[in-house]
């Protein structure tokens, strides 16, 4: 990779819309961000391809929606100690049978759930829509 793919690779990360925080295992403490290819051109629209991992400034990891996520499913409200407002906290199930879990932020729960409400099972789509007003 070079300098400039480097640069803006790590740029990317630092600008990246935070939607969420993982409380646990692999990725804890990561946030998950929503993005597309980095050969795609930008775009100012919230439709993206791609869940992003993120630590800190740095990517660490990259999934296709539409090959890698398997399932996303609803698990519990859960109040954020830091602001006490509510989040979501879902279960992500990848394609390769490993799974995280995601406490999604309240106001990016809607971007969210735009993106990914082709991969969530019946009753996580219900809740959203009732949730959200969608």
């Amino acid at each position: 990779m070079g300098f400039l793919d480097n640069f803006l690779k790590k740029l990317g990360a630092k600008l990246a819309t935070r939607y969420g925080i993982i409380p646990s295992g692999k990725y804890k403490d990561c946030h998950i961000a929503l993005g597309n290819a980095p050969k795609e051109k930008v775009s100012v629209a919230n439709s993206f391809s791609q869940v992003i991992i993120l630590n800190k400034d740095e990517e660490l990891a990259r999934f296709n929606i539409a090959k890698d996520i398997e399932d996303i499913e609803y698990a519990e409200t859960i109040k954020f100690p830091a602001t006490g407002s509510d989040g979501y906290r879902c279960k992500i199930t990848f394609a390769d049978g490993n799974n995280c879990e995601v406490d999604l932020f309240p106001s990016k729960a809607l971007v969210f759930y735009n993106n990914l409400k082709s991969k969530m099972r019946e009753e996580t789509l219900e809740f959203f829509k009732n949730t959200l007003n969608v």
